[in-house]
């Protein structure tokens, strides 16, 4: 995705569908048979409005780019190729909600193809839009937003598991191959329950100093990260045994509130490990200089816990 001026190019088409050899357009439920050219967003990149873009109109009408954008002036979607206004079930699709969709798709690999990421947007509109909330049954809701926040757990920790020493636990690939997600999350979990012990272990052997109690706050403060990690990691285990929508609303509560402490301690920390006080004591403390090593890891849980809370807030 390419953001700048008026406009946010998109890299695939809710309205991009494919079955089997056919692929097709749905804009505003039409079906139209295309011949599909996958163009990446960024060669339309020197356009800044919508009115630049127009000069990238395909001369067929039954071209696609498998390419969109978002125009911020008066909150629609566009189709690169033929210009026209994305439509879903009769609605206009908001570029707000799209936005929200990107925001959630932000963990997946930037070079997905077009296909996947068309089809996430889909059903992410579907699934979470105000504006198409009548248009899935609640079976069908619950059953789209376990797949998602069960994906987007597993890609958090796979991110996380290549970050302060810790042993990688696979690749996103795995994931989009089809994993049992207990298997797949254990070894993650066993090292959260390492790391909370090693963390405690330190906070107990500090000197009874001023600079003392001051690190046993900050390994506290770890050790409560870690294990506030392995509690969200828990609880979106156990949304895969949940069928009522109502239990899972209830359910998500707890997870919102897990993700928002977690923000909370995690910037707490960010704020302790750029303070003078401990780049004057990181040079010759061991204990600090292993703490040190979660200034990159705390950007990736901002974002990573940041983009969950936002959607899980909207629901």
């Amino acid at each position: 995705m390419e953001h700048q001026g008026e406009i946010r190019l998109v890299r695939g088409c809710p309205c991009f569908k494919v079955f089997g050899d056919e692929k097709l357009c749905v804009n505003d439920d039409e079906i139209l048979e295309i011949d599909a050219i996958e163009v990446h967003p960024s060669l339309f990149s020197f356009h800044a409005d919508r009115e630049g873009m127009k000069e990238e109109l395909a001369k067929e009408d039954n071209i696609c780019y498998c390419a969109i954008y978002i125009n911020y002036p008066d909150n629609k979607v566009y189709c690169i190729s033929q210009g026209w206004k994305l439509r879903i079930h009769g609605e206009d699709v908001p570029g707000t909600d799209l936005e929200d969709a990107l925001q959630f798709l932000s963990t997946k690999d930037q070079d997905a193809s077009a296909e996947i990421c068309s089809e996430c947007l889909y059903k992410f509109l579907l699934t979470l839009s105000d504006i198409f909330a009548d248009m899935m049954s609640k079976k069908e809701k619950t059953d789209e937003i376990k797949r998602y926040v069960d994906k987007f757990s597993l890609m958090i920790a796979v991110k996380h598991s290549q970050m302060e020493g810790m042993d990688p636990i696979g690749t996103e690939d795995d994931i989009e191959e089809g994993v049992d997600h207990f298997a797949f999350l254990r070894e993650y979990l066993v090292q959260l329950i390492k790391q909370q012990r090693q963390w405690s272990e330190r906070a107990n052997n500090t000197e009874d100093t001023e600079i003392g109690k001051w690190k046993k706050e900050l390994f506290e403060l770890r050790e409560k990260l870690a294990r506030l990690e392995f509690q969200f990691y828990s609880q979106t285990l156990q949304l895969r045994d949940i069928n009522d929508f109502h239990l899972l609303i209830k359910m998500l509560q707890y997870i919102l509130n897990s993700s928002s402490e977690i923000l909370d301690l995690n910037e707490e920390i960010h704020t302790e490990i750029r303070s003078t006080r401990f780049r004057e004591l990181v040079e010759y403390d061991e204990q600090l200089a292993s703490l040190s090593k979660y200034a990159e890891k705390s950007r990736t849980v901002e974002h990573n816990f940041g983009n969950i809370l936002q959607i899980l807030s909207r629901l």
